[in-house]
C-alpha cells in the first residue's frame, strides 16, 4: 500500500494504526482487526512462504488461548497473557476490559504504558507511570520515547531512575541508554552558545566513555567509540578524535565499522590540517 495515495486515505490510516515505519510493509491482520504479524521490506515468493506460515501459526496459537480463557476466565496468568497479546495486536479496546479486571497487575500495566507511549498518548502513559514509578522497563521506554522526540529534559528524570534502580545493569538496558543519551547531547553541540555547546560535549563524552569503560562486551562498545570520535570532531577536539578513530580502526574486526572509522579518520585529519594555520595565527 502507498500511504501517500490521496485516493485511498485508508492506507495512511492503516499504517498509523499498526505502526508501519517504512515501505514496503506486509501486514497479516485477523478478521477482527488484530495485527498478527508485521513484516518490513519486500519478500520474494521463496521467502514469503515461511513468513506466512509463521503468521498462521501465531494466529492459531492465539485463538487457542482465547478458547482456553473462556474455559478458565479467572486464570490470572492467562488473562495477563491475552491482555498483553491484544495490546501487541493493536487491539486496545479488547485489552482494556482485562486491564480493568486486573488494575494492579505490574506486567499488564507496564504493557499498557508502553502501548500508550507508542501511540504518543503521554497523559495515559504517565498515569500508569505514577502507579509504578520504579519500573525499570517502563522508565527506559519513557526515556527512549522522549529522546526520539528530541526532548532531553523530559527524558532525564526517567533515565535517572533507570540508572539508580539498576546499577549492575541487570536489565541490560544501560549501555544502549548511555548511547542514546550521548547521541542526544551530541546532536545539540552545533548551533548553540559556546558554554552550552561545551556542556553538551561534556555530557555526550561522559555517556560514550561510560560504555567504553564499563561495558566492553556490549554490542554498542564499538559504536560508542565511533560516536565518541565524532563528538570530539564536532567540538573541534581533533587530536582526541584522531586518537579514538585510530584505536577503533586498529582493533575492530567488523568491516563496516572499520570503513566508517577510516572515513571519519580521514575527514578529521583534513579538518585538523585546515584548522592548523588558523590556530598558528
Amino acid at each position: 500500500m502507498n500511504p501517500e495515495h490521496e485516493e485511498h486515505p485508508i492506507n495512511a490510516e492503516t499504517g498509523k494504526k499498526y505502526g508501519v515505519r517504512g515501505y514496503p510493509a506486509i501486514l497479516f491482520v485477523s478478521p477482527d482487526g488484530g495485527l498478527i504479524k508485521y513484516h518490513s521490506g519486500y519478500a520474494p515468493p521463496e521467502k514469503f512462504a515461511p513468513v506466512m506460515e509463521e503468521a498462521l501459526k501465531k494466529e492459531a496459537e492465539f485463538q487457542a488461548k482465547l478458547v482456553k480463557l473462556k474455559e478458565m476466565p479467572e486464570d490470572v496468568a492467562l488473562n495477563r497473557e491475552v491482555g498483553i497479546l491484544y495490546l501487541q495486536r493493536q487491539q486496545i479496546e479488547k485489552a482494556l476490559p482485562i486491564g480493568q479486571k486486573m488494575p494492579d497487575d505490574v506486567e499488564l500495566n507496564r504493557e499498557f504504558g508502553i502501548y500508550y507511549l507508542g501511540k504518543k498518548e503521554f497523559d495515559k502513559a504517565l498515569l500508569i507511570s505514577e502507579k509504578m514509578p520504579d519500573d525499570i522497563k517502563l522508565n527506559n521506554e519513557f526515556t527512549i520515547t522522549y529522546l526520539n522526540q528530541g526532548d532531553i529534559e523530559k527524558a532525564l528524570p526517567f533515565s535517572k531512575k533507570v540508572f539508580e534502580d539498576d546499577p549492575k545493569n541487570t536489565s541490560g538496558f544501560l549501555p544502549g541508554l548511555h548511547i542514546k543519551l550521548g547521541i542526544a547531547y551530541g546532536n545539540q553541540i552545533r548551533n548553540t552558545a559556546e558554554d552550552v555547546a561545551a556542556e553538551n560535549t561534556k555530557m555526550a563524552v561522559m555517556h560514550f566513555q561510560k560504555v567504553i569503560d564499563t561495558y566492553p562486551k556490549s554490542d554498542v562498545f564499538e559504536p560508542a567509540q565511533l560516536y565518541l570520535g565524532i563528538t570530539y570532531s564536532i567540538s573541534k577536539q581533533y587530536d582526541k578524535s584522531i586518537e579514538v578513530f585510530e584505536k577503533l580502526v586498529n582493533h575492530t574486526t567488523d568491516d563496516r565499522m572499520k570503513q566508517s572509522a577510516e572515513a571519519n579518520l580521514k575527514r578529521v585529519k583534513e579538518l585538523a590540517a585546515e584548522a592548523a594555520p588558523k590556530s598558528d595565527n
